[in-house]
């Protein structure tokens, strides 16, 4: 695929400038768009890529187009530049959450002779190497060389060891609630559950066992991160909301073992999360993880 031209709209934020970066060294000749003229003109000139302040001008002959903007503005973009695209042209998006996102690409294809493909790279800015990561897939459509150009994509993705696993809107957007939604919301009440007790974390880390210390450090990677994403992620994806329901029934039924000193109740509760870790591949080895993570963290 290379010599081919990209242009990522959204180019300047964090998840862009991956995607910059990495369509860079494959031979692509890369565009960036974005809103905020000056970041635009500084993360192009450090990238050494090409910038457009025109949205039109930014993909009119682009051979791919990628859109990492916030997910609720993404189907408007896709919409927007619909009329902009070349035939045969290729438009994927990033976004954490998918069925508004893939219904606005089918109605591009279904409108103008284009390729759409919408991906969920598994991953965030920090990235160094994609080998071993997942990348979500989710196939839409589009003219008769769809077939070759997704192919040529996805081959380009595998030849650096991404995990590709294709899926549809609503099994991603209800698994994405449980493997990002999920462990986000349990690790921003952590932080907060802490703060309330009126306790300063530097003195709680002076208690600390192995399993606080790994939990703080998960709380405290994530809480550095986009506030407006975590929120998006959670707020607009309604498979979360229904997730949501059944977390606060869960709490109170926990609570209730706990106020009742119910220790039926209580291991009832244990064991129905400990027989379907089983199933799981990495649960005989997961202590031994643990503890290679504690290795890591004591510098040893």
């Amino acid at each position: 695929m290379s010599q081919k031209k990209i242009t990522i709209i959204g180019g300047s934020g964090g998840m862009g400038k991956v995607f910059g970066r990495y369509f860079k060294q494959h031979g692509f000749d890369v565009t960036i768009y974005a809103r905020n003229k000056e970041r635009l003109k500084d993360v192009a000139t450090e990238m050494g890529v090409n910038y457009e302040f025109s949205l039109e001008k930014s993909v009119k002959k682009a051979d791919i187009v990628m859109v990492t903007i916030p997910i609720k503005s993404t189907p408007e973009m896709i919409k927007k530049i619909g009329p902009y695209l070349k035939e045969n042209a290729l438009i994927f998006d990033i976004t954490s959450i998918k069925k508004a996102v893939f219904e606005a690409l089918e109605d591009l294809k279904n409108t103008f002779p284009v390729n759409c493909i919408s991906l969920h790279p598994m991953f965030g800015p920090g990235i160094k190497d994609m080998k071993n990561y997942v990348m979500l897939v989710l196939k839409i459509g589009g003219t008769n060389k769809y077939e070759i150009i997704i192919n040529d994509l996805l081959e380009l993705f595998r030849s650096d060891g991404l995990i590709i696993t294709e899926t549809s809107p609503d099994i991603h957007d209800k698994r994405v609630a449980l493997t990002l939604g999920v462990p986000h919301m349990l690790n921003i009440l952590f932080l907060n559950l802490l703060k309330n007790a009126d306790e300063p974390l530097n003195e709680l880390t002076k208690y600390t066992g192995t399993t606080f210390l790994l939990q703080k450090v998960f709380a405290e990677s994530i809480i550095q991160r986009e506030m407006e994403m975590f929120g998006e992620i959670q707020m607009e994806n309604q498979q979360f909301h229904a997730i949501l329901e059944m977390f606060e029934k869960l709490v109170k039924n926990y609570r209730k073992s706990i106020e009742n000193k119910d220790l039926k109740g209580f291991s009832e509760i244990f064991s129905e999360g400990l027989d379907y870790s089983k199933e799981d591949n990495h649960f005989k080895n997961s202590y031994k993880y643990f503890y290679e993570f504690m290795k890591i963290l004591k510098g040893k």
